[in-house]
């Protein structure tokens, strides 16, 4: 089953063209992506594919982009063996640590603590899905430690980084698709990074206001009987609707050029409109 927050995706946000730092993002996402039952985000979290659409209103095959080719992405990255591609994964997976946290203030110190965080989170979400029963035995101490980890990280942040940090931790898949859409529209209306970093960050905002109310509804809950499951659906949908809406609305005062608003608009209702295809499925048990 899909799952969803922080949700997932990213590399190298500002390397993302390049091919090989995008295809060592599927292997570290495609866990990280699939880390709750089910929701949160399947938009996003399917959205593995290169982001070099001639336009962002044709990606709506981010979110129909079948598991098998990511398992193929991660085979053929991850998964080999041998001192030059593991030379080339720990290369990759440092980009994209780099990426994902590239506007915070950064020191040396600050960035070890991050990269190890991540290796535990990727271990963590990939145990989730394993069925190994070593596996999930070392759970609980990853967590553990991802939890020091994260205590490590805020005492070297910078004060005014903490909240950026609670944010840019979980957010993959907010991530890659920003980077699916900036390529989509860089022949057209190319973002800068100031750009980059007012769409991320009022996007997340946002989306931790769906994701509590997703949490705080029976939605995702195993015990609902069919019409309370679609009693919450309902109430899901509307905040989904609200998150992109109120996103949509203050991101706009950020992009002064008309015509990269209009293509952002299209995208996020291309990926609204697949999420809430997908929760419909759940709440109707399709």
């Amino acid at each position: 089953m899909e799952n969803t927050p922080g949700i997932l995706q990213a590399e190298d946000l500002v390397a993302v063209t390049s091919a090989l730092d995008l295809r060592f993002a599927r292997s570290v996402i495609i866990p990280a992506a699939l880390m709750f039952g089910a929701v949160l985000w399947w938009a996003g979290r399917d959205s593995q594919v290169a982001p070099s659409h001639a336009a962002p209103a044709a990606t709506r095959e981010n979110s129909s982009v079948s598991h098998s080719e990511h398992a193929s992405d991660a085979s053929s990255v991850a998964g080999e063996s041998g001192p030059d591609s593991q030379k080339f994964s720990d290369t990759g997976f440092r980009d994209y640590v780099a990426g994902k946290y590239r506007f915070l203030q950064s020191n040396p110190a600050l960035g070890a603590a991050l990269l190890e965080r991540e290796r535990i989170a990727v271990a963590i979400n990939t145990a989730r899905q394993s069925s190994d029963p070593a596996a999930k035995e070392a759970m609980s101490r990853q967590q553990a430690a991802l939890e020091a980890l994260d205590r490590k990280v805020g005492a070297l942040l910078a004060p005014s980084d903490l909240a950026a940090f609670e944010v840019l931790k979980d957010s993959d898949v907010e991530q890659f698709q920003l980077e699916d859409f900036a390529g989509g529209v860089s022949g057209v209306a190319p973002l800068s990074e100031a750009d980059r970093k007012a769409i991320l960050y009022t996007k997340l905002a946002y989306r931790q206001r769906f994701r509590q109310v997703l949490a705080d509804s029976r939605f995702m809950r195993d015990d609902p009987g069919a019409a309370e499951r679609k009693l919450a659906f309902a109430e899901v949908s509307r905040a989904l609707a609200a998150s992109r809406d109120s996103y949509l609305q203050e991101v706009r005062q950020y992009l002064y050029d008309d015509e990269q608003f209009a293509l952002l608009r299209n995208y996020e209702t291309t990926e609204f409109n697949a999420e809430l295809e997908k929760l419909r499925r759940m709440a109707y048990g399709e």
